[in-house]
This record gives C-alpha cells, sequence and structure tokens, in this order.
C-alpha cells in the first residue's frame, strides 16, 4: 500500500517543531562536522541541523563547541567573530561566548558583566569529538541521550575516514538507498567493477548476478539487521548482512573479506536538503589509500551531479554509450545523489508501486514512524532507549554460505 501524504509528511519534516524534528533533536546526537576541519582558534564553520543554524569552532584548548550562528546580543552571525583565548567574539560589539555557550563578557554593557552575562537568555548545546566527527545534541536539558558507540567511533585515526556533502534533497530518501540493496548491481555496476580492477575478486560483483534478493529481517534495540541473499550457482549463496541503526545509519558490509565497511548516514539539514555522510572503516588494520580516503575535500565529498535538469544533472550518454551503467563515473556517491534529486526534493511515497526487494526500505520507514509516534504521544521511542541496547555488537558481514548454513550466524549472530 502506497504512503498516505500526510504519514510522508510526518516522515520526512523536520523544521518549525515538525514532529520528526523535535523526536530527534532530544533523542538523538547528530554528527555536524568533520573534526579535522576545526582548528584551535581557526575559523568558525557555519552548519545547519534541523533547520537550525549553528556553527562549530574549536577553542584555544582544543576543545570544540556548537552555538546558535546568531550572536545573542543583535544577531550578527557568530561565522564572522575572532577565535581567541577559549572563546568566539561577535566582531560587532565585543560579546565572547565560551564552549560551554555562556556569554563570559559584554564589554559594550555599562553595569555589572558578570550579573548581566549569568541572566541572559541562551541555547546552550552539547558537542563531542568521536570517531573523527565533531557531534552536537540540540535537545533540552542536561542529560544527553546515550552516544551511539557506532563500530567506527573508537578506531584509530589511520583505520577511518570520514567525508560528507550536503545533497539538496530530503534526508528520507538517502536514508531509504543505503537500505536498498537491489539498486546496488544496477546502479552501481560500473562503479563496482572499476573498483574490483575488472576482475572477480570483488565480492559486490556477485551482486550484478542475481538482481532480485531474497530478504530475511532479525529485529534488534536499535532498528534491524538483514541478509540479502543471492543464489549464485553451484548450491552457494552471497548474503550481505547489513544494519539499520536508527535514525538514519546504514552499516553496509566490506566488498571483501578483510576490506573495510562504510557507514552511510544522512542527516536533515532541513526538509529540503540534508548532509550525506560516508565513513570507511576497517576494524582490523590501516585502511590506507581507497576511493573514500583519498577524497580532496572532507566537506565537499563525494561529488554531486556535474549538471542541471535541463542537462539530466550532467550525465554522460557518450560514456553510457562505451558501456558505463549510469554515465555518472565521478563516485559510487554521485550515481545515488543523481537518483535522490531525480526523485524531487521531497520524494511522493503516495504513489509508489513497489515490489518484493522493497522489504528493507518499508522497515526503515516503519521504525522512523513508529518512533515519532511514541514521542508524539509522550514517550521515549523505544529504539531510542531501552535496556537492551547496545551499539557496540553491531558488525556488517557478507559472506558465501555453504548450503544449508545460516547466514544468522554470522558476524557474531548473537543478538545485540
Amino acid at each position: 500500500m502506497a504512503m498516505s501524504s500526510a504519514d510522508n509528511d510526518l516522515l520526512t519534516r523536520v523544521e518549525n517543531g515538525a514532529a520528526m524534528g523535535e523526536m530527534i533533536r532530544q533523542h538523538y546526537w547528530l554528527p555536524a562536522i568533520p573534526a579535522a576541519l576545526l582548528e584551535a582558534d581557526g575559523r568558525p564553520y557555519r552548519v545547519r541541523l534541523l533547520g537550525t543554524d549553528l556553527v562549530a569552532w574549536r577553542a584555544s584548548d582544543g576543545a570544540v563547541g556548537i552555538l546558535d550562528e546568531r550572536c545573542p546580543h543583535r544577531g550578527a552571525s557568530l561565522a564572522l567573530a575572532r577565535n581567541q583565548d577559549n572563546g568566539l567574539r561577535c566582531l560587532y560589539h565585543g560579546w565572547k561566548r565560551n564552549v560551554r555557550g555562556d556569554v563570559v563578557e559584554a564589554p559594550n554593557h555599562g553595569g555589572d558583566q558578570a550579573t548581566f552575562c549569568a541572566h541572559l537568555r541562551l541555547n546552550r548545546y552539547h558537542a563531542v569529538e568521536r570517531g573523527g566527527i565533531v557531534w552536537a545534541w540540540l535537545g533540552r536539558g542536561d542529560n544527553p541521550p546515550r552516544f551511539p558507540e557506532l563500530p567506527f567511533v573508537d578506531l584509530p585515526a589511520e583505520r577511518r575516514s570520514v567525508t560528507s556533502v550536503e545533497v539538496p534533497t530530503n534526508w528520507v530518501q538517502a536514508v531509504e538507498a543505503s537500505m536498498d540493496s537491489s539498486h546496488v548491481g544496477v546502479l552501481h555496476e560500473s562503479t563496482s567493477q572499476i573498483a574490483a580492477g575488472g576482475g572477480g575478486g570483488n565480492q559486490r560483483l556477485l551482486m550484478n548476478q542475481a538482481l532480485a534478493p531474497k530478504l530475511e529481517f532479525e529485529d534488534r534495540p536499535y532498528g534491524y539487521r538483514y541478509a540479502a541473499l543471492r543464489a549464485i550457482g553451484d548450491g552457494q549463496v552471497y548474503a550481505r548482512v547489513n544494519h539499520f541503526v536508527m535514525p538514519w545509519y546504514g552499516l553496509i558490509c566490506a566488498p571483501t573479506a578483510d576490506g573495510p565497511s562504510t557507514a552511510f548516514f544522512s542527516t536533515p539539514v532541513d526538509d529540503s536538503r540534508h548532509r550525506a555522510w560516508f565513513v570507511h572503516f576497517n576494524p582490523g588494520r590501516p585502511l590506507g589509500m581507497t576511493v573514500m580516503s583519498a577524497s580532496p575535500d572532507l566537506w565537499n565529498f563525494p561529488p554531486l551531479p556535474p549538471g542541471r535538469a535541463e542537462d539530466n544533472w550532467g550525465q554522460n550518454r557518450d560514456l553510457m554509450r562505451r558501456g558505463h551503467a549510469t554515465g555518472f563515473p565521478q563516485h559510487l556517491g554521485t550515481e545515488d545523489f543523481a537518483m535522490f534529486i531525480s526523485q524531487g526534493v521531497i520524494a511522493d511515497r503516495s504513489t509508489e508501486q513497489l515490489c518484493s526487494a522493497d522489504g528493507a526500505v518499508l522497515r526503515v520507514r516503519q521504525a522512523l514512524l513508529r518512533s515519532v509516534r511514541e514521542f508524539v504521544a509522550g514517550n521515549v521511542p523505544t529504539l531510542a532507549d531501552n535496556p537492551a541496547l547496545d551499539y557496540r555488537n553491531i558488525r556488517p558481514v557478507g559472506a558465501l554460505l555453504a548450503p544449508g548454513e545460516d547466514w544468522r550466524n554470522l558476524g557474531g549472530g548473537t543478538p545485540a
């Protein structure tokens, strides 16, 4: 059954007090910026999350902070501020804020500055640096939710890479794609061949042999894990076991046995834009140079499609005539972005005609809608906080199964 327009709005909208945005704001940490971009006493970066304009910065002592972009005095942008002496000082009148969000100096106030500053109405946000990312909690109160101890956050820097880019569509389209296994053998056919060097050693190439995988699911306290099972002959089955972690994480198995896994997550900038994050990580050894780690720009990579709708977003039809599957050779992510953009800024799910391959996408929607309805009812969403919730046991894995072998025994099969 197609989704109603009302449910589509509930699922996708995050601005101006929308229920989904308020649920995320209160119960989840949001990735804000790659940590490597922030330098002590360096420039503040403008960041927009859930329709809120913010700045991210690193103080003199190395601590990170997230503040409202507008100075609480007269609204000048703190992206222009001087960053010195463990504070951001507004260029307009010199008000200074620390990483906790306090105003510690208001030099143009003629009375008792300390008393004056202590009584200002301010938004204070929590910020932490983990896994090469600066994260923000934008909720109310002094008790942030538990931090998602995903498998990359405590790895040494040489075992992970982080890149990010803003994409001009709603966030849910991208989250759905991270769990859509059946598109990989079609959309990324040529990308997989290129990554494998034209040979057959990359397990991702096996997805090109069976475009209608059988999907099997297992609920987890954070969302679900599922296997996309592809029969490839001689009684063998190629199983890809990936995880959906609320509210936007796709943990995707490595294309080779000892290769790097990927965490895809797409966070809402506002209703019409999202920031796509790509974390490539290898728990077992240094990552080395990969298509992801060789990024020339941590804040704007992978590249967006190079054109506009009038020229099919820059699709190279000549390259397609020479055998490329999509005409977007720039990057695997570029191919995905072209699909999201072609769906429209906010996809209309009321007109879809779904098939057997869409079970994982439907479960993403169900998890999000169930959680936001629990929030609207005044409850803490079950998938946001419960005694069994443990992010540390999440392990995506891909493998060839022998006849009769159960995919649930792969990758630490006991429930998390």
